[in-house]
């Protein structure tokens, strides 16, 4: 199987996904983006259910960001929803979360659903798929109808009933709300755009056992920017390897000391002396006598 290492312009948006040299460009982009989109959608629903198990639901939009001195001196009720038993300090939930087991239940799901999808797969060699994120979605769903049976006392704008009910705001403020739509993406592998009407084997040939480094760019966007040459650990390596060198060739240029000109080896007559007598001093004999 081919392995694509699904990259954009982030590093935290970054899969590995696993396909076949038949697949056609076109149905592998459009399964790209549904797995790039999904994959989003698992993190923000992750960090979602953790806020509401910590402070509770979102407060309507005209109390949030006010504090109880605040609202000493306005008509708004910011404990509408009921007394805070864990206060938010922002100001944005009503500090109200569901018991202590439940928002247990929360946490422990929205962690390990952040941890299906992470980035960290990549270095774990683990691959990302459709169905692995409609399963942490499911998760999620699961444990905030346990909190919230059918929605009870979950408003209508808070942001994990949102993305529960698939009106969630996706206005690409945010990397995590930059979803893609396949038919406004291209696909680009070795700086060159793949186009959707051919097969991955007219790229890449019919070697199954291929791992390549794929990038999603929107059509408006050009061309991505090339890989580096190096990767990060070789880099930081050189550049340690570097700064060492650097800060020896400082202290050599600081160090002023001539002494070892007094040592033996620093001598410059030591080879020739070395080499006539075997290093003994030359010695002269008297003339022949008969």
């Amino acid at each position: 199987m081919v392995i694509l290492d699904v990259k954009r312009s982030e590093k935290k948006n970054e899969f590995l996904y696993e396909t076949t040299v038949k697949v056609g460009v076109g149905e592998l982009l459009k399964d790209l983006c549904e797995v790039h989109n999904l994959r989003l959608k698992v993190i923000r629903m992750s960090m979602a259910c953790t806020e509401l198990a910590k402070h509770g639901p979102l407060r309507p939009e005209e109390t949030r960001g006010i504090s109880d001195d605040l609202s000493k001196v306005t008509e708004l009720d910011v404990n509408a929803y009921g007394q805070p038993t864990s206060p938010d300090e922002q100001g944005f939930r009503t500090g109200c979360p569901p018991p202590p087991e439940v928002a247990e239940v929360l946490k422990r799901t929205a962690q390990e659903a952040a941890a299906a999808v992470d980035v960290a797969l990549v270095g774990q060699k683990r691959t990302l798929d459709k169905k692995a994120c409609q399963t942490q979605i499911d998760n999620m769903r699961g444990a905030v109808m346990i909190a919230y049976p059918a929605y009870h006392r979950l408003p209508v704008y808070d942001p994990i009933r949102q993305e529960l009910e698939d009106k969630e705001e996706l206005d690409g403020a945010s990397e995590l709300q930059a979803v893609l739509d396949y038919s406004q993406t291209n696909l680009w592998w070795a700086g060159k755009e793949l186009r959707t009407d051919q097969t991955l084997e007219q790229y890449i040939g019919r070697n199954e056992k291929t791992k390549i480094v794929a990038k999603l760019a929107p059509k408006s966007a050009g061309a991505p920017v090339r890989e580096a040459r190096i990767d990060e650990n070789t880099h930081k390596a050189m550049m340690a390897h570097y700064y060492k060198k650097q800060e020896e060739s400082k202290k050599l240029q600081e160090d002023e000391d001539d002494s070892y000109l007094d040592s033996e080896w620093a001598n410059p007559k030591s080879l020739k002396s070395a080499l006539v007598g075997g290093g003994r001093p030359i010695s002269y004999r008297g003339g022949y006598r008969g």
